[in-house]
């Protein structure tokens, strides 16, 4: 269920804990932000009395530059309201959340504030924020080595897009654009010989790393392919159909019942009968020539296809 999009007017990284040692903590059981800095007295905090909380840290510190660095954060952590977006990273994806400025002073003398409902991981249409998939100059705030700082300027813009699921202009023309070179590859597909359309099949696989062993069965309608994963040692099944219709996937599916030493079966249909459609919860991978199409230019045998049919 999608979400109102955020608004935030500023944006802030926060670290919890040394090593992320708050992290499962804060994330998964309190939904809280947690800040250190033991040494400060909270009532100093609360007070605004920040030239105190700076002779504090100086002497902790001894060096003027480090004590107002980390009196900033300090500061930031007690008098950032509920407009103000917190972001930290746990496991493989970026959590963001709101927070209340409600102090809590815990036993050891660190400090919380409440998160507003709960730390999210996921954009406000509800897909997941993986690490792999933002930008490497907003990871870079991950490597930053105090516990706070803001996420300024194209990283702040680029973090309210990505949450709310907005995509870029340019980036939405590139996705058109590989939208239409599939269509216009699986146009192509239907040129193909038989033989020629096995072969694409085999070289998908074998650009995705896969071994072909053998070759189970070979008539003029399907093909087993064997295939071994080196890897892993996980070894499929695929049946490469010049056309077919959901009866002979049951055949498929009842057949495979009968194989104790195969990982996962792949279904490939040429020309797939148009009342032929697919199961989301299916154990057998179903590809279909859209889904051939899309991994043809994947693993960038769009080329090999085209010198084919010409």
């Amino acid at each position: 269920m999608s979400q109102n999009p955020i608004n935030p007017k500023s944006a802030y990284y926060i670290k919890l804990g040394r090593g992320g040692a708050w992290e499962q903590e804060c994330i998964q059981q309190k939904q809280t932000l947690r800040l250190g800095y033991h040494q400060i007295p909270d009532n100093l905090c609360r007070q605004g009395k920040w030239d105190n909380v700076q002779s504090i840290l100086e002497n902790i510190r001894g060096d003027s530059g480090t004590a107002t660095r980390d009196k900033n954060q300090i500061r930031i952590f007690y008098e950032a309201d509920e407009t103000v977006l917190w972001v930290t990273f746990f496991g493989d994806r970026l959590y963001w959340g709101f927070s209340r400025p409600e102090i809590t002073v815990l036993p050891d003398k660190t400090k919380s504030r409440p998160v507003i409902g709960a730390w999210s991981s996921t954009d406000i249409k509800g897909n997941p924020l993986q690490k792999y998939q933002l930008s490497g100059s907003l990871l870079r705030v991950e490597a930053f080595r105090g516990t706070i700082c803001a996420i300024k300027d194209k990283d702040f813009k680029y973090l309210v897009r990505k949450i709310n699921g907005v995509i870029e202009p340019d980036v939405d023309e590139a996705l058109q654009a590989k939208a239409t070179f599939e269509s216009k590859i699986e146009a192509l597909l239907h040129k193909l010989t038989w033989k020629d359309f096995e072969l694409l099949i085999d070289l998908i696989f074998r650009q995705a790393g896969w071994q072909r062993i053998r070759v189970l069965g070979k008539t003029q309608k399907s093909i087993d392919l064997d295939l071994l994963y080196p890897l892993t040692g996980e070894r499929f099944l695929v049946q490469v159909k010049s056309s077919a219709h959901s009866k002979q996937l049951d055949n498929f599916r009842k057949q495979m019942q009968n194989f104790q030493d195969y990982n996962r079966a792949y279904f490939v249909v040429h020309s797939p009968a148009p009342n032929f459609k697919k199961l989301s919860d299916d154990d057998i991978e179903v590809w279909f020539p859209r889904d051939i199409a899309s991994r043809v230019v994947l693993y960038g045998l769009a080329d090999w296809l085209i010198t084919k049919v010409s």
